[in-house]
């Protein structure tokens, strides 16, 4: 709907308030003119009828006189209530008029959202301002509110044409980039849903749930690269793909399988390949194949390891967060709900974490492991930051974008690379 459609259904509205309450008032007055032309109308009979009464010698002239000045000032009476009684009704009429109408207006304007109409307007008329931005290749000096103006008026358009693929991938994408992650991966989903058979629309599906670091979503992820790999298994991307997510879940036949497809095609010192090694060798000492305690070195002779004279210093970046709350976080929170601690780029407008660790809400104060890990991405880690800020959020359904009501506190410190350091965090800011 138009802006000129709406004002016009507006007055349409308007002036058929006002009608409504004019109408009785109008019946009303009519109904009083009606009722004095009769009575003027019997009058007029009287009179003649009392000529009549003269003219047959029933009553006298005197009599007749007295009875005409009755008539005469029993009329006159009545009109003056009649003037009375409905002259004063246009003031009470226009007061309560306006009283309706503005008290309309105002509750219109309290359940309408005025504001998100008129931003969502706006959107519509900067998107070819804001698409031609990107097409330049200057999208990185867009800000996150443009980003946002960006995915509502491609919204806006997609209600025109829902069967859009490519709109409900753009959606995902600018979504995934404000780190909105359920809705990027909602929007994803729909581009997929209609057309199942494009690839890059799978793969971009696979990377939104990658990013979010949840289980099940990491589960969903694999599966949508092993259905894609059934048919191109020698694509390296998607096996690389595949090797990551395996290695987030601890899936040590999927890593060593697809890592030894792609390891010796990556650059030597590859900071994916480093850790995907690392990681293959956790998993195997987990399940026994390879016994790695510390960096002692091993006894061959025995095979065991050899006892190491001086404690090795840890390998991992990251922290050890204790997160406690104010006395009034504390009454405020929910009874259940998850405890969200991400670390992100405090030297950037980067909002992606680099690290995230979400669990379950419990007493406080609580201490937890943020470390290299953690990672959604192998290649953006703790390890590439020099300062973070570490934020710890109390969500009552886990979703990591931002809702009112949710508790927050945060802390800027710097990376220590390749050591753990102890940080207090208090959760203290209520998020409207």
């Amino acid at each position: 709907m138009s802006w000129t459609e709406f004002y016009i259904v507006v007055s349409g509205l308007i002036t058929l308030v006002l009608m409504l309450l004019a109408f009785p008032w109008l019946r009303r007055k009519n109904h009083a003119k009606a009722d004095n032309l009769s009575n003027t109308q019997i009058v007029k009979q009287r009179l003649q009828e009392l000529e009549r009464e003269v003219q047959e010698g029933l009553i006298t002239e005197h009599d007749m006189r007295v009875a005409v000045d009755e008539l005469k000032v029993a009329l006159v009476d009545e009109s003056s209530f009649e003037s009375t009684r409905t002259g004063k009704a246009g003031l009470p009429l226009l007061i309560g008029g306006l009283v309706a109408v503005v008290a309309g207006v105002v509750v219109y304007a309290s359940v309408n959202q005025f504001s998100q109409v008129q931003r969502a307007s706006d959107a519509i008329v900067a998107l070819p301002e804001l698409s031609a931005q990107l097409a330049s290749g200057n999208g990185s000096d867009l800000g996150p509110e443009d980003v946002a103006n960006l995915a509502l008026a491609i919204r806006q358009r997609l209600r025109e044409t829902p069967e859009d693929d490519t709109g409900w991938l753009y959606v995902g994408r600018l979504m995934s980039s404000l780190g909105q992650e359920v809705q990027a991966i909602e929007a994803i989903d729909k581009a997929v849903a209609i057309k199942p058979g494009n690839t890059s629309h799978q793969i971009t599906l696979a990377q939104a749930l990658m990013t979010t670091g949840d289980v099940n979503n990491l589960n969903r992820a694999q599966g949508v690269l092993k259905g894609l790999l059934r048919s191109t298994p020698e694509n390296d991307n998607l096996a690389l793909m595949m090797a990551v997510v395996s290695a987030q879940l601890g899936d040590l036949e999927n890593l060593s399988r697809y890592y030894g497809q792609v390891k010796d095609k990556l650059p030597a010192g590859n900071d994916i390949g480093q850790r995907l090694a690392m990681r293959e060798k956790e998993l195997q000492a987990l399940e026994g194949q390879v016994l790695v305690q510390d960096n002692s070195p091993i006894d061959e002779s025995s095979g065991t390891q050899a006892p190491a004279n001086e404690k090795t210093t840890s390998t991992k970046t990251g922290f050890n967060i204790t997160v406690n709350v104010s006395d009034e976080a504390r009454s405020a929170l929910p009874q259940s709900g998850f405890l969200i601690v991400f670390a992100q780029d405090a030297n950037s407008e980067n909002r992606m974490p680099a690290a995230v660790v979400k669990i379950p809400l419990q007493d406080f104060p609580v201490t937890i492991a943020l470390d290299t890990d953690n990672a959604m991405m192998p290649q953006y880690t703790l390890d590439s930051l020099s300062k973070v800020t570490l934020t710890a959020r109390v969500s009552a359904d886990g979703d990591v974008s931002v809702s009112p009501g949710e508790w927050e506190g945060s802390q800027v410190t710097e990376v220590a690379p390749q050591n753990v350091k102890d940080i207090n965090v208090m959760i203290e800011k209520e998020l409207l």
